[in-house]
Order: C-alpha cells, then structure tokens, then sequence
C-alpha cells in the first residue's frame, strides 16, 4: 500500500511539474520611451540675432532608438544645415549629430532616426550613443538651424527632457 500512495505522490508531482513549465511565458520588456523637445528661436542663438523665425525639435528615445524631427517657420531663406550641437543654454558648442537637412524656409527640414548601438560621427568627431543619452538627459545639447543670412545659426533651442 505505501508503494502505491509514494507512486501517485510521485506521479501527481510530476503532473505538477510540467504543468508548470507548460505555463511559463515568456517575459517581453517594453523599453521605455523618452521624449525630448527643443522651441528654437533666433533669441536662443549665441549671439542672439534679429530673426522672426521659429521652430520646433523633437526627439523620442526608445530604446536605442533615437527618432528626430525638426520643423521651421519663416527663416530668413533656406535652411542650410541643422545640428545637434554639446553645450549649455549660455554658449556655443561643437557639433555632435549633422543632418541631412532640406533646403526650406518654413516646414520640416530634416527627420530620421538614429541607432544608439552605433558611435555617433558627425566626419570629424565621434561619441557613443550611451554618451549622447547622458548629454539629452541632462539638457547639455541643443539643436540649431544654419541659413545664409545666418550662417552661425539662425535659431537655437536647448533639447530639454520631458
């Protein structure tokens, strides 16, 4: 008899056993999503200049996934380039990120994404993508738009956390 009760104990945990591997989902991790944003104008540039213009950058992070749109009004005629520069809201910095920019006055000028798995290269200088997060989370890069008229920028904006 107690051969009998030790062998349905056996087989009851052995049924409760698979029956819980068979169970087992797998656990899928959303990464989290930031957004960043950026509101240019000509008063943010260093030095500040006389243009009417105005524009707008966004920035969404998933992940390593960097996706980008920079959109304008009114510049003083076609964009010519547009970056995003390292610096603080008070100076001038060096160029991190270069767009491939669409020569507009007014409308998006440049959008696209950018893997953070990757070194970020501008042609001349590189960082990594861990390193471009830690420069977006803590507001020490800004975006700009470069046109003829103002060829060291026309507007500026400080690319803030949301």
């Amino acid at each position: 008899m107690n051969i009998r009760i030790l062998a349905s104990i056996m087989a009851t945990a052995s049924f409760a056993a698979f029956a819980a591997c068979g169970s087992d989902t797998a656990t899928t991790v959303t990464p989290v999503t930031v957004k960043y944003t950026a509101s240019l104008s000509a008063a943010n540039e260093r030095p500040p200049n006389s243009s009417a213009a105005t524009g707008t950058a966004t920035y969404t992070l998933v992940g390593n996934s960097l996706s980008y749109t920079v959109s304008v009004n009114g510049l003083s005629g076609p964009a010519i380039a547009s970056h995003i520069h390292v610096g603080p809201a008070s100076a001038s910095g060096p160029v991190l990120v270069t767009y491939v920019t669409a020569s507009l006055a007014s409308g998006t000028i440049t959008s696209g994404t950018i893997d953070l798995t990757q070194p970020v290269a501008n042609g001349t200088t590189s960082i990594t993508g861990d390193s471009l997060k830690v420069l977006l989370n803590n507001g020490g890069v800004y975006t700009n738009v470069h046109t003829d008229l103002f060829k060291g920028g026309e507007i500026r904006g400080q690319i803030i956390k949301q």
